[in-house]
């Protein structure tokens, strides 16, 4: 999984800020696995379900959160980058 993140991380970097709903997609996704996973516990029967839910939305939470930092990070860059420089102090 590691990998995954690293390369995640790399490749997110370019398009990111072009598309910043996909991120909350996820987010919202994993939102909503942790809500059906916490009902699925009230079942005996629904609790192994209930548990993989668990794991599947901390990962897209993770993936959602990691790509909103790059937005934020690669809109920063890219604002920066589009600022002129300061002239030199001339004495």
């Amino acid at each position: 999984m590691t990998v995954f993140l690293f390369w995640y991380l790399r490749r997110i970097s370019r398009t990111a800020h072009d598309v910043p709903w996909v991120h909350l997609a996820i987010g919202l996704v994993g939102n909503l696995a942790f809500v059906v996973g916490s009902l699925f516990f009230l079942s005996p029967a629904l609790t192994r379900a209930g548990t993989w839910l668990f794991v599947v939305a901390s990962w897209g939470l993770l993936i959602g959160v990691l790509g909103e930092i790059m937005v934020r990070y690669e809109t920063r860059r890219r604002a920066a980058a589009q600022q002129p420089s300061a002239p030199a102090a001339v004495e």
